[in-house]
Protein backbone atom coordinates (compact mmCIF):
# COMPACT_ATOMS: atom_id res chain seq x y z
CA UNK A 1 0.00 0.00 0.00
CA UNK A 2 1.76 3.37 -0.83
CA UNK A 3 2.17 6.09 1.72
CA UNK A 4 -0.18 8.80 1.62
CA UNK A 5 1.05 12.22 2.88
CA UNK A 6 -1.49 14.49 5.10
CA UNK A 7 -0.31 17.80 3.93
CA UNK A 8 -1.90 19.92 6.64
CA UNK A 9 0.75 18.26 9.53
CA UNK A 10 3.19 17.51 6.75
CA UNK A 11 2.95 13.70 8.14
CA UNK A 12 3.81 10.75 6.46
CA UNK A 13 1.61 7.88 7.47
CA UNK A 14 -0.16 4.45 6.21
CA UNK A 15 -3.83 4.03 6.49
CA UNK A 16 -3.78 1.09 8.58
CA UNK A 17 -5.04 -0.06 11.92
CA UNK A 18 -2.84 0.33 15.04
CA UNK A 19 -3.36 -0.18 18.79
CA UNK A 20 -1.62 1.30 21.59
CA UNK A 21 -3.88 -0.38 24.32
CA UNK A 22 -2.71 -2.97 26.19
CA UNK A 23 -5.39 -5.69 25.88
CA UNK A 24 -6.38 -8.43 28.01
CA UNK A 25 -9.64 -10.73 27.76
CA UNK A 26 -11.02 -12.41 30.99
CA UNK A 27 -13.72 -14.45 29.32
CA UNK A 28 -13.83 -17.62 31.86
CA UNK A 29 -17.62 -18.60 32.74
CA UNK A 30 -16.89 -21.14 35.11
CA UNK A 31 -15.03 -21.21 38.25
CA UNK A 32 -11.45 -22.14 38.59
CA UNK A 33 -12.01 -21.83 34.64
CA UNK A 34 -8.76 -19.46 32.52
CA UNK A 35 -9.04 -18.19 29.25
CA UNK A 36 -5.23 -17.22 28.39
CA UNK A 37 -5.99 -14.43 25.48
CA UNK A 38 -4.18 -15.27 22.24
CA UNK A 39 -2.75 -11.94 22.51
CA UNK A 40 -2.34 -10.47 25.84
CA UNK A 41 -0.76 -6.91 24.45
CA UNK A 42 -1.44 -5.76 20.68
CA UNK A 43 1.39 -2.75 21.34
CA UNK A 44 2.82 -3.02 17.66
CA UNK A 45 5.97 -2.07 16.58
CA UNK A 46 6.95 0.25 13.97
CA UNK A 47 8.47 -0.62 10.54
CA UNK A 48 11.59 1.47 9.60
CA UNK A 49 12.17 2.54 6.01
CA UNK A 50 15.13 4.98 5.29
CA UNK A 51 14.05 7.87 2.10
CA UNK A 52 17.13 9.19 -0.10
CA UNK A 53 16.38 12.47 -0.43
CA UNK A 54 18.73 15.75 -1.04
CA UNK A 55 21.76 12.86 -3.09
CA UNK A 56 23.92 11.38 -0.36
CA UNK A 57 21.19 12.39 2.54
CA UNK A 58 18.85 9.48 4.18
CA UNK A 59 15.58 10.21 6.15
CA UNK A 60 14.18 7.28 8.29
CA UNK A 61 10.51 7.18 8.33
CA UNK A 62 7.92 5.31 9.79
CA UNK A 63 6.46 3.06 7.49
CA UNK A 64 3.57 2.71 9.94
CA UNK A 65 2.54 5.30 11.83
CA UNK A 66 3.78 9.17 12.62
CA UNK A 67 7.20 10.98 12.29
CA UNK A 68 5.39 13.27 15.13
CA UNK A 69 2.86 13.81 17.32
CA UNK A 70 -0.67 15.02 16.04
CA UNK A 71 -1.20 18.89 17.38
CA UNK A 72 -3.39 18.72 20.28
CA UNK A 73 -2.71 14.86 21.14
CA UNK A 74 -1.50 13.70 24.75
CA UNK A 75 1.78 11.44 24.36
CA UNK A 76 1.77 8.58 26.58
CA UNK A 77 5.90 9.13 26.86
CA UNK A 78 6.01 9.19 30.75
CA UNK A 79 8.32 6.13 32.02
CA UNK A 80 6.91 7.01 35.48
CA UNK A 81 3.40 7.84 34.45
CA UNK A 82 0.07 5.62 35.44
CA UNK A 83 -1.87 3.48 34.25
CA UNK A 84 -5.99 3.47 33.73
CA UNK A 85 -8.04 0.36 32.46
CA UNK A 86 -10.68 0.33 30.52
CA UNK A 87 -13.67 -2.10 30.34
CA UNK A 88 -16.15 -1.47 27.29
CA UNK A 89 -19.74 -3.02 26.64
CA UNK A 90 -20.60 -2.53 23.57
CA UNK A 91 -22.42 -4.62 21.03
CA UNK A 92 -21.19 -4.30 17.57
CA UNK A 93 -21.25 -5.96 14.23
CA UNK A 94 -19.34 -9.13 13.90
CA UNK A 95 -16.75 -7.24 11.58
CA UNK A 96 -14.33 -5.07 13.12
CA UNK A 97 -14.68 -1.31 14.35
CA UNK A 98 -11.66 0.74 15.36
CA UNK A 99 -11.89 2.91 18.22
CA UNK A 100 -9.97 5.51 19.39
CA UNK A 101 -9.07 6.97 23.02
CA UNK A 102 -8.96 10.34 24.15
CA UNK A 103 -7.96 11.86 27.23
CA UNK A 104 -9.84 15.16 28.89
CA UNK A 105 -11.06 15.42 24.66
CA UNK A 106 -7.52 14.70 22.54
CA UNK A 107 -6.44 11.92 20.80
CA UNK A 108 -3.86 9.35 22.66
CA UNK A 109 -0.71 8.56 20.77
CA UNK A 110 2.07 6.31 21.68
CA UNK A 111 5.52 5.53 21.16
CA UNK A 112 6.55 3.08 18.39
CA UNK A 113 9.85 3.45 18.55
CA UNK A 114 11.96 5.19 21.22
CA UNK A 115 14.93 5.20 19.43
CA UNK A 116 13.80 6.89 16.73
CA UNK A 117 11.15 8.87 17.77
CA UNK A 118 8.13 7.50 15.88
CA UNK A 119 4.24 7.62 17.27
CA UNK A 120 0.64 6.53 16.17
CA UNK A 121 -2.33 6.91 17.52
CA UNK A 122 -3.63 4.38 20.08
CA UNK A 123 -6.59 2.88 18.76
CA UNK A 124 -8.54 -0.72 19.47
CA UNK A 125 -10.19 -3.05 16.80
CA UNK A 126 -13.35 -4.42 18.84
CA UNK A 127 -16.17 -6.95 17.35
CA UNK A 128 -19.69 -8.69 18.63
CA UNK A 129 -20.20 -8.31 22.38
CA UNK A 130 -17.19 -6.92 23.81
CA UNK A 131 -17.66 -7.04 27.51
CA UNK A 132 -15.35 -9.06 29.63
CA UNK A 133 -12.13 -7.58 27.20
CA UNK A 134 -10.36 -4.83 29.47
CA UNK A 135 -7.78 -2.42 27.75
CA UNK A 136 -5.20 -0.35 29.46
CA UNK A 137 -3.62 3.17 28.77
CA UNK A 138 0.00 2.87 30.32
CA UNK A 139 2.92 5.82 30.62
CA UNK A 140 -0.13 8.31 31.57
CA UNK A 141 1.46 11.72 32.90
CA UNK A 142 -0.07 11.83 36.34
CA UNK A 143 -3.42 14.21 36.37
CA UNK A 144 -7.03 14.23 36.46
CA UNK A 145 -8.50 13.10 32.85
CA UNK A 146 -11.84 12.37 31.61
CA UNK A 147 -11.65 9.00 29.32
CA UNK A 148 -13.05 8.55 26.20
CA UNK A 149 -13.68 6.36 23.69
CA UNK A 150 -14.87 7.27 20.12
CA UNK A 151 -15.50 5.43 16.86
CA UNK A 152 -13.86 6.16 13.57
CA UNK A 153 -16.44 8.86 12.36
CA UNK A 154 -15.22 10.98 16.11
CA UNK A 155 -18.85 9.41 17.68
CA UNK A 156 -18.41 9.50 21.56
CA UNK A 157 -19.25 5.55 22.82
CA UNK A 158 -18.36 6.86 26.30
CA UNK A 159 -16.86 9.77 28.23
CA UNK A 160 -15.59 8.98 32.07
CA UNK A 161 -16.41 11.43 35.01
CA UNK A 162 -13.36 13.07 35.82
CA UNK A 163 -10.91 10.61 37.02
CA UNK A 164 -7.14 10.72 39.11
CA UNK A 165 -4.77 8.95 37.19
CA UNK A 166 -1.46 8.59 40.05
CA UNK A 167 1.76 7.92 39.26
CA UNK A 168 3.33 4.45 38.61
CA UNK A 169 4.09 2.53 41.97
CA UNK A 170 1.40 3.78 43.87
CA UNK A 171 0.60 0.69 45.45
CA UNK A 172 -2.58 -0.92 45.20
CA UNK A 173 -5.49 -0.80 42.84
CA UNK A 174 -5.36 0.74 39.39
CA UNK A 175 -8.13 2.88 38.29
CA UNK A 176 -10.88 1.92 36.00
CA UNK A 177 -13.67 3.08 33.41
CA UNK A 178 -16.47 1.02 32.91
CA UNK A 179 -18.45 1.75 29.74
CA UNK A 180 -21.49 0.25 28.33
CA UNK A 181 -22.96 1.52 24.83
CA UNK A 182 -26.11 -1.41 23.83
CA UNK A 183 -29.64 -1.88 23.85
CA UNK A 184 -30.43 2.17 23.83
CA UNK A 185 -28.16 2.33 26.86
CA UNK A 186 -25.15 4.31 27.24
CA UNK A 187 -23.43 4.66 30.73
CA UNK A 188 -19.78 5.14 32.22
CA UNK A 189 -19.02 4.38 35.40
CA UNK A 190 -15.50 5.63 37.36
CA UNK A 191 -13.22 2.71 39.49
CA UNK A 192 -11.41 5.41 41.70
CA UNK A 193 -9.10 3.72 44.19
CA UNK A 194 -8.69 6.93 46.39
CA UNK A 195 -12.18 6.70 47.48
CA UNK A 196 -12.04 3.27 48.75
CA UNK A 197 -12.20 3.16 52.49
CA UNK A 198 -9.18 2.24 55.03
CA UNK A 199 -10.04 -1.69 55.41
CA UNK A 200 -8.03 -3.96 52.86
CA UNK A 201 -9.80 -6.81 53.73
CA UNK A 202 -12.84 -5.64 52.33
CA UNK A 203 -14.34 -4.95 49.03
CA UNK A 204 -16.82 -2.56 48.33
CA UNK A 205 -19.16 -3.61 45.45
CA UNK A 206 -21.82 -2.00 43.53
CA UNK A 207 -23.98 -4.23 41.70
CA UNK A 208 -25.39 -1.94 39.14
CA UNK A 209 -28.66 -3.31 37.27
CA UNK A 210 -29.14 -2.79 33.22
CA UNK A 211 -31.86 -5.57 32.44
CA UNK A 212 -35.55 -4.15 32.67
CA UNK A 213 -36.23 -6.95 35.46
CA UNK A 214 -35.74 -6.94 39.00
CA UNK A 215 -32.29 -8.74 40.15
CA UNK A 216 -31.67 -10.63 43.54
CA UNK A 217 -27.91 -10.36 45.28
CA UNK A 218 -27.46 -13.43 48.02
CA UNK A 219 -24.76 -14.43 49.67
CA UNK A 220 -23.74 -18.41 49.63
CA UNK A 221 -21.23 -20.83 51.22
CA UNK A 222 -20.00 -22.45 48.23
CA UNK A 223 -18.86 -26.03 48.96
CA UNK A 224 -17.79 -28.78 46.49
CA UNK A 225 -18.40 -26.40 43.95
CA UNK A 226 -22.03 -25.92 44.68
CA UNK A 227 -24.04 -22.55 46.47
CA UNK A 228 -25.85 -23.42 49.60
CA UNK A 229 -26.84 -21.43 52.92
CA UNK A 230 -27.92 -18.84 51.09
CA UNK A 231 -28.61 -15.33 52.56
CA UNK A 232 -30.48 -12.44 51.24
CA UNK A 233 -28.27 -9.19 50.51
CA UNK A 234 -30.84 -7.32 48.36
CA UNK A 235 -32.72 -6.77 45.24
CA UNK A 236 -31.73 -4.39 42.73
CA UNK A 237 -34.55 -3.00 40.53
CA UNK A 238 -33.94 -2.36 36.79
CA UNK A 239 -31.88 0.64 36.65
CA UNK A 240 -30.60 0.96 40.11
CA UNK A 241 -27.51 -0.05 42.17
CA UNK A 242 -27.01 -1.89 45.03
CA UNK A 243 -23.66 -1.06 47.36
CA UNK A 244 -22.04 -4.18 49.42
CA UNK A 245 -19.02 -4.57 52.08
CA UNK A 246 -17.92 -7.81 51.67
CA UNK A 247 -14.92 -9.59 53.94
CA UNK A 248 -12.94 -11.49 51.99
CA UNK A 249 -11.47 -14.82 52.82
CA UNK A 250 -7.56 -15.83 52.03
CA UNK A 251 -8.35 -19.47 50.89
CA UNK A 252 -8.75 -21.47 47.65
CA UNK A 253 -11.48 -22.00 46.01
CA UNK A 254 -11.54 -25.24 46.04
CA UNK A 255 -12.27 -24.63 49.99
CA UNK A 256 -14.87 -24.05 51.52
CA UNK A 257 -16.01 -20.25 51.02
CA UNK A 258 -18.74 -17.20 50.76
CA UNK A 259 -19.73 -15.76 46.76
CA UNK A 260 -22.04 -13.58 45.68
CA UNK A 261 -24.64 -15.18 43.56
CA UNK A 262 -26.53 -12.42 41.67
CA UNK A 263 -29.31 -13.82 39.27
CA UNK A 264 -32.84 -12.78 38.10
CA UNK A 265 -35.31 -12.46 40.66
CA UNK A 266 -37.77 -14.82 38.41
CA UNK A 267 -35.27 -17.62 36.81
CA UNK A 268 -31.81 -18.13 38.79
CA UNK A 269 -30.18 -19.73 36.00
CA UNK A 270 -29.28 -16.46 34.32
CA UNK A 271 -26.82 -15.27 37.30
CA UNK A 272 -23.48 -14.39 37.88
CA UNK A 273 -20.86 -16.05 40.87
CA UNK A 274 -18.43 -13.70 42.47
CA UNK A 275 -16.50 -15.75 45.41
CA UNK A 276 -15.64 -13.56 47.91
CA UNK A 277 -11.36 -14.25 47.71
CA UNK A 278 -8.38 -12.29 48.31
CA UNK A 279 -6.35 -11.65 45.29
CA UNK A 280 -2.94 -10.89 44.82
CA UNK A 281 -1.83 -9.04 41.77
CA UNK A 282 -3.74 -8.91 39.07
CA UNK A 283 -3.37 -7.54 35.09
CA UNK A 284 -7.16 -6.16 35.56
CA UNK A 285 -6.46 -4.19 38.73
CA UNK A 286 -3.61 -4.06 40.24
CA UNK A 287 -2.46 -5.67 43.19
CA UNK A 288 -5.51 -5.23 45.24
CA UNK A 289 -9.41 -4.94 44.59
CA UNK A 290 -11.31 -3.02 46.87
CA UNK A 291 -13.61 -1.01 44.79
CA UNK A 292 -15.45 -3.12 42.50
CA UNK A 293 -18.82 -2.29 39.77
CA UNK A 294 -20.58 -5.41 38.93
CA UNK A 295 -22.93 -4.72 35.64
CA UNK A 296 -25.92 -6.84 35.02
CA UNK A 297 -26.10 -6.65 31.66
CA UNK A 298 -27.76 -9.88 30.80
CA UNK A 299 -26.94 -13.27 29.06
CA UNK A 300 -24.89 -12.78 26.61
CA UNK A 301 -23.28 -14.86 24.04
CA UNK A 302 -19.54 -14.55 24.50
CA UNK A 303 -18.06 -14.90 21.73
CA UNK A 304 -13.79 -14.02 21.56
CA UNK A 305 -12.27 -13.42 17.94
CA UNK A 306 -9.34 -13.86 19.25
CA UNK A 307 -9.89 -17.15 20.31
CA UNK A 308 -12.97 -20.12 21.35
CA UNK A 309 -16.64 -19.53 21.50
CA UNK A 310 -16.74 -19.26 25.61
CA UNK A 311 -20.56 -19.34 26.38
CA UNK A 312 -22.97 -17.40 28.15
CA UNK A 313 -22.68 -14.65 30.93
CA UNK A 314 -25.48 -12.86 32.41
CA UNK A 315 -22.87 -9.96 34.20
CA UNK A 316 -19.70 -8.91 34.23
CA UNK A 317 -17.25 -7.14 36.79
CA UNK A 318 -14.83 -4.36 36.88
CA UNK A 319 -12.12 -6.30 38.55
CA UNK A 320 -12.68 -10.33 37.11
CA UNK A 321 -14.58 -9.66 33.87
CA UNK A 322 -16.52 -12.99 33.44
CA UNK A 323 -14.32 -15.02 36.21
CA UNK A 324 -15.81 -15.53 39.31
CA UNK A 325 -12.29 -15.86 41.47
CA UNK A 326 -8.91 -14.23 41.32
CA UNK A 327 -6.42 -16.28 38.87
CA UNK A 328 -4.00 -17.23 41.35
CA UNK A 329 -6.94 -18.63 43.71
CA UNK A 330 -8.41 -20.43 40.94
CA UNK A 331 -5.11 -22.43 40.21
CA UNK A 332 -4.53 -23.93 43.88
Amino acid sequence: MPLTIAQARREERRDFSLTGVTVVYKGALTLGAIMTPARASLLLSTAIVPLAVAACQTVRKPLRGLDKPPPGSIVLDDLAGGTVVMWPMFDLPQTEQVFRSRLNGQDVVHVTSWEEGFYDYSEWSLLGWTGGRSGSLEKVKPDTYVVELVDSTGQSWGQSAPLAIPAVGAAGQLPAVVFAHFAGKVAAWNIDPATQDADTATDEITVTNLVDADVVVERCLISSGQPSSCTSVGSVAAGADLLTVETMADVSSKDDHQALVIHLASDASQSYQRDLLQAGGNLNFGSTCQMERIVVHGTRRVDDYYGPTTGNAFAMSSCYGYQSAPIELGDR
